[in-house]
């Protein structure tokens, strides 16, 4: 359900920006609606999933980690391929891709995913110049190869976790 929302904001947002007529107007009005929804949800249950998270959900079997300052460098030069998931706990977005982050990390094979809390990394945030969440930075030998603001269904993601040799 959440991928057929984030893939209907996407689409909605592309087709308002190729064209716009009353049909567009109308689904991107919808859209942002829909997106104002998932942040004062993320916002009022925020409290409950950090509870769930502490006392239900043990992060050991996900295959994402979690990155802070003091092993973001390390992990940036052992990987040969990482994508970063820049998000925090009040972005409804965020919290709309977590279930579809957990499933493309465990089913995609040579990339390695990483999250930074944006709220509590901001050097890393600021080294990355980002400015808005969520936000996707691929990284590839140490060096950022692309990047991509907003929510992506998980087709999205391997796509765009796709890249020519020779980077």
């Amino acid at each position: 359900m959440l991928e057929k929302i984030i893939a209907y904001q996407n689409q909605a947002e592309l087709n308002f920006e190729n064209k716009k007529n009353l049909s567009t107007i109308a689904h991107y009005i919808l859209a942002f609606i829909l997106f104002m929804a998932s942040t004062i949800i993320a916002a009022f249950t925020l409290p409950l999933r950090y509870v769930y998270k502490k006392i239900v959900k043990s992060n050991k079997d996900s295959e994402i980690l979690t990155l802070d300052g003091k092993n973001f460098d390390a992990i940036l030069k052992k990987e040969e391929l990482i994508l970063i998931d820049f998000w925090a706990e009040w972005c409804g977005p965020c919290v709309m891709m977590d279930s579809i982050m957990e499933k493309f990390a465990a089913e995609s094979k040579g990339v390695k995913v990483l999250k930074v809390n944006a709220d509590f990394n901001r050097s890393i945030v600021t080294k990355y110049q980002i400015k808005g969440l969520p936000q996707f930075v691929l990284v590839q030998h140490g060096k950022e190869v692309k990047r991509y603001a907003g929510a992506m269904t998980k087709a999205d993601l391997v796509a765009f976790c796709e890249v020519e040799e020779g980077y």
